[in-house]
């Protein structure tokens, strides 16, 4: 298997199958095989049915994992690691907040061993940002950014930590996935700090991006999660 490509979903009916469609011509048009993985994390909608519905109308391989309950972006993408089987592996929000022949770039890195992990950033002076976040999400990701640095010592060249698209070799992601204990938002982090200390190699390249507003991640409802979750991480990276 060439490639994995790994979506999560939270509520997302009315746009899963833009993506899945989107994931598959991607795959037809660039490899030879290819699978399309979606982990619905416990939707409370019909998700899981409208992937379902796709799987006789596409030519790469559909996967669908229906967690039992909402466990968290970093949970679901997770279980959809451990379930991929390419020798590269993408996972990208849905929404199609970044087309994926962006992907190319990234891919290209690694297969010339460039890299292990290929990370699409925002930041980068050659991206094309089409849609930008609202003010206050801007603000917070500033933030963010330099508390990260400061407290974890994330390298200067790895700019966007948090944007949802990334590829990494299949191996690795294997790897190091199921070593996670981040289920929520600040899994990027662990798996960046876990792959460093493993001696593996990260490298971002720019990307087109449209910021989805229509995001289910609420600053105000997830703020609790995301301080215990870094809490956890300093805890846990600060003795290492």
């Amino acid at each position: 298997m060439e490639l994995s490509i790994i979506i999560p979903a939270f509520n997302e009916s009315e746009k899963i199958k833009k993506d899945i469609i989107a994931a598959n011509q991607f795959i037809r048009d660039n490899f030879d095989s290819g699978e399309v993985i979606i982990v619905d994390d416990g939707s409370s909608d019909d998700t899981f049915e409208a992937a379902n519905s796709l799987k006789s109308d596409v030519t790469s391989k559909l996967n669908i994992i229906r967690l039992n309950q909402n466990s968290g972006k970093g949970a679901a993408i997770k279980e959809g690691m451990i379930a991929s089987n390419g020798k590269i592996v993408l996972y990208a929000d849905a929404g199609l907040t970044v087309p994926f022949e962006n992907a190319l770039k990234g891919i290209i890195l690694i297969r010339n061993n460039h890299c292990d992990i290929a990370i699409g950033s925002r930041k980068l002076s050659k991206s094309n940002i089409l849609k930008r976040q609202d003010a206050d999400r801007r603000i917070i990701s500033t933030i963010f950014r330099k508390l990260t640095r400061l407290f974890f010592k994330i390298p200067n060249e790895i700019t966007d930590t948090q944007c949802g698209f990334k590829i990494y070799n299949g191996e690795v992601a294997r790897e190091i996935f199921p070593q996670l204990k981040i289920a929520g938002f600040l899994f990027e982090i662990e798996f960046i700090l876990l792959a460093l200390q493993s001696g593996y190699k990260i490298f971002e390249f720019p990307i087109t991006w449209s910021c989805d507003r229509d995001s289910r991640l609420s600053v105000k409802k997830s703020s609790k999660n995301i301080l215990t979750e870094f809490y956890s991480l300093y805890k846990e990276f600060r003795k290492k």
